[in-house]
């Protein structure tokens, strides 16, 4: 029976309000240190022409000519402003990597705990349907705004099973 329990709840944890300071803190901290971001329109975001793996190397080398200075190049293209972009693409890179890491192990846990309060959720609304045939005292307007709610708001369909499962 505790193995099934520990399956039924993977987490077990509520943040301290000290723990969510000090997360907000570390935000913040990210925003203030990394102020120069920006945010692209979905239209920029579509037509803005893209470095990746297959073009970074013409791009290099593209900052290797402006580097030569040739005279057919105009003024306004600076090796010195190519190079600080293509160092903070590469700098940025493994840190998008860590945060889209965090991100979606934060939104895991989130499902992951959303499902279980759900699973309880469906094992109430079992339980309350099954005590109001018995009958029993409180099952019946337990049921009824349960089933007034989960009718309202349900995601997914419900199997018999499934709820008798969780119980």
């Amino acid at each position: 029976m505790k193995n099934q329990m520990n399956e039924n709840n993977r987490i077990s944890k509520v943040l301290t309000p000290e723990e969510i300071t000090a997360i907000q803190h570390c935000v913040t901290t990210l925003k203030k240190e990394l102020n120069f971001l920006q945010n692209l329109t979905p239209n920029e975001r579509k037509n803005l022409p893209k470095i990746n793996s297959a073009n970074k190397i013409f791009a290099e080398d593209s900052i290797h000519i402006l580097e030569g200075r040739p005279q057919w190049i105009p003024a306004a293209l600076t090796a010195e402003e190519a190079r600080k972009d293509m160092t903070l693409f590469e700098q940025l890179d493994p840190i998008i990597l860590e945060l889209e890491s965090l991100l979606r192990q934060m939104k895991d846990t989130q499902m992951i705990v959303g499902s279980e309060v759900y699973r309880v959720a469906l094992s109430v609304y079992s339980l309350a349907d099954a005590a109001r045939k018995m009958p029993m005292e409180g099952a019946q307007s337990a049921h009824e705004l349960l089933k007034t709610r989960f009718t309202q708001n349900n995601n997914a369909p419900i199997a018999k099973d499934t709820v008798a499962e969780n119980v």
